[in-house]
């Protein structure tokens, strides 16, 4: 018999690392791995990394996930098969001691970006409480299929999106990246 994991703890990085990742919260590639930011979403961020590491190596010195410290809004594994829900109830995200583990992850990190609107309500309820001055938060898109190619229609360049087309993703992923680097100026 397997044991079902129903928390995911963050991911450390390498200590020199100064960029920290808040997602939403473990799926069921997460849950089987035991390893946060798994699967495709993770295939994703680092491809997103290696473009980023080109514009801003200072900040990105890294093309792989893993280098970095990497966290969860929560640290509960959801996703329908399991709970019925794909991400974590606001009540969970703000509840105080989430908060605190939270803050726990990312203090000393200056910057920390947050995927998706479960861990853009994180780090707003951190900012509100002032302990963290000298970070720079950063928001962008979910890294999922869903989330960029739902919201995601146009190049950096203004031009359609082809739904299918080889380098879609590729594509998407430079527009999100665009976002993170855009609020940096």
């Amino acid at each position: 018999m397997t044991k079902v994991i129903s928390k995911v703890k963050r991911n450390d990085g390498r200590e020199e690392a100064k960029t920290a990742f808040i997602f939403s919260c473990p799926g069921q590639e997460e849950q089987k791995s035991g390893k946060l930011v798994n699967g495709r979403t993770g295939k994703n961020l680092d491809i997103m990394l290696s473009i980023l590491n080109r514009q801003y190596p200072e900040i990105f010195p890294y093309c792989g996930r893993y280098d970095y410290r990497i966290t969860n809004s929560s640290e509960n594994v959801h996703y329908k098969a399991f709970d019925n829900r794909s991400e974590p109830k606001e009540a969970e995200i703000t509840d105080p001691e989430n908060i605190r583990r939270l803050i726990n992850d990312i203090t000393g990190y200056k910057y920390i970006i947050t995927f998706g609107r479960c861990a853009a309500l994180a780090a707003d309820e951190i900012k509100k409480l002032g302990l963290m001055p000298d970070s720079v938060f950063l928001y962008s898109r979910h890294l999922s299929f869903l989330s960029l190619n739902s919201s995601i229609k146009f190049d950096t360049d203004g031009n359609i999106i082809e739904k299918g087309s080889q380098d879609s993703t590729y594509k998407r992923l430079e527009v999100a990246a665009k976002m993170i680097t855009d609020q940096l100026i």
